[in-house]
């Protein structure tokens, strides 16, 4: 009997425990504009991930906010702002939100600003104030595992950043109704709206003409692209950036569907075009058909 008592004893504290770590690994943790950010993620990532819902307002950072692996950022949209701190906003020359290995991460519904000057005599040099900065390991095009892998944006807004998104060393990114403008006005053709690199499985999709787009880099490209592999954009509208629309090299199966290209070039750079590719392998079709949406 007192044996019997035992097993059953314990047999309930291990369902219990069980329940626990199930809640835990599922924590929501809302975080006030009064609220340290960065002290918000380690709470969520020290629960085993979860989501971090931010309020409408402006979250000031005094540091990169450094994102984890299995926790979703979410906003309110436009209205969730994260940006310097105006105590260090004209000297910063770091990422608002980075990374350097993580899986499972998604952004969502926020609004990231930048402190670069963009008057187009700008001299401002300060080449690491990204927006989003995922510096990860690795190059699916030669086979190597990568540090970054299952990264989702949906309805993000870049502005005023040296690079808008600058993704590296990824696998199965997937993003939805980016905005990305007014960023790269550093140094000429090295920093733009978004920078992939060393990049697989990648869905660009916006889902109507009003909901996102890449335009009006002072300096550089819509898209950049470097060393990608399976790559499907559908329905962008990139337009008025100083250098090429979408710019790639060194990329395999990548489809391009209806996109709405206008107004690129703006630095008349001689050969400049709307999209081009260079380098040993540019497989692209620029007149692929539509996608299911839920397809990887």
């Amino acid at each position: 009997m007192i044996t019997a008592i035992r097993f059953l004893s314990w047999t309930l504290f291990l369902a219990l425990a069980s329940c626990i770590a199930n809640a835990t690994a599922a924590a929501t943790l809302a975080c006030p504009l009064t609220h340290d950010l960065s002290a918000c993620m380690e709470q969520v990532a020290a629960a085993g991930g979860g989501t971090l819902r931010l309020a409408p307002g402006t979250y000031f950072l005094n540091n990169s906010l450094i994102l984890k692996s299995n926790v979703t950022l979410t906003g309110a949209g436009p209205t969730t702002v994260i940006t310097w701190n105006p105590a260090i906003a004209r000297t910063v020359n770091a990422p608002l939100l980075t990374a350097t290995a993580i899986d499972h991460l998604a952004i969502t519904d926020v609004k990231l600003i930048g402190t670069l000057d963009q008057r187009p005599d700008s001299q401002d040099l300060r080449t690491d104030q990204i927006g989003l900065f995922l510096n990860c390991a690795g190059d699916p095009t030669a086979g190597e595992k990568t540090g970054c892998n299952d990264i989702t944006l949906n309805n993000v807004e870049v502005e005023n950043s040296s690079d808008g998104i600058h993704i590296k060393g990824a696998s199965h990114l997937r993003a939805t109704d980016l905005k990305l403008h007014n960023n790269g006005n550093t140094q000429k053709d090295y920093f733009h709206n978004i920078y992939l690199r060393r990049v697989a499985d990648v869905r660009l999709i916006q889902t109507a003409k009003n909901r996102g787009g890449f335009y009006a880099s002072p300096r550089g490209h819509g898209i950049r692209g470097s060393h990608l592999i399976n790559v499907y954009m559908s329905n962008l509208e990139i337009y008025d950036n100083a250098d090429y629309g979408i710019h790639m090299d060194s990329v395999f199966n990548v489809r391009l569907h209806d996109l709405h290209l206008s107004h690129n070039c703006l630095s008349n750079k001689p050969g400049c075009v709307a999209i081009k590719c260079y380098g040993p392998q540019c497989d692209v079709n620029e007149h692929a058909p539509a996608e299911e949406d839920n397809a990887r």
